[in-house]
């Protein structure tokens, strides 16, 4: 018997983040799964493609982890044949740049996880995903979270 949620919990707006992007994380990893990569490893993949040269410190900071786990990401990625590293701007950095069977599995794999994403909205009318979108942008990109923002009387 599933486990009663109450109005307590159904009107947190952080809760109910939680369970959408636990569903859709589920839902990514069985669409990449045949591509031997995880969501994580995707977003790494197409940061890379969009900024050619990057080095791991910028990767890892545009994923939210430290250097070290970038590293063990670009390395798995290496392995597989999808980046490739070359000299970057001094002799302490590597340049990250997708190989040539990176650029063409990542196609597959944007197909894989666009699909995966359309059947996780696809109760929602076209103006709802764009209102979703939207909202979901601007909660997290907020720049200082340690304040509220003051209400106004339009909210």
């Amino acid at each position: 018997m599933p486990i009663k949620q109450g109005r307590d919990l159904l009107q947190l707006v952080g809760y109910q983040l939680q369970r959408a992007s636990l569903a859709a994380e589920q839902d990514a990893r069985r669409a990449l799964q045949p591509f031997g990569v995880s969501p994580a490893k995707l977003t790494a993949l197409v940061l890379i493609r969009d900024n050619p040269g990057c080095d791991q410190t910028a990767l890892g900071r545009a994923l939210s982890i430290n250097r070290s786990s970038a590293m063990r990401q670009v390395n798995i990625l290496e392995e597989r044949g999808l980046v490739e590293r070359r000299p970057g701007r001094d002799a302490r950095t590597n340049a990250l740049h997708l190989t040539s069977e990176g650029e063409q599995r990542l196609g597959a794999m944007l197909d894989a996880i666009r699909e995966s994403d359309a059947l996780s909205v696809s109760t929602l009318t076209s103006e709802e995903r764009g209102v979703l979108r939207a909202l979901l942008e601007r909660v997290a990109s907020q720049k200082d979270r340690s304040r509220p923002r003051k209400r106004t009387p339009a909210d």
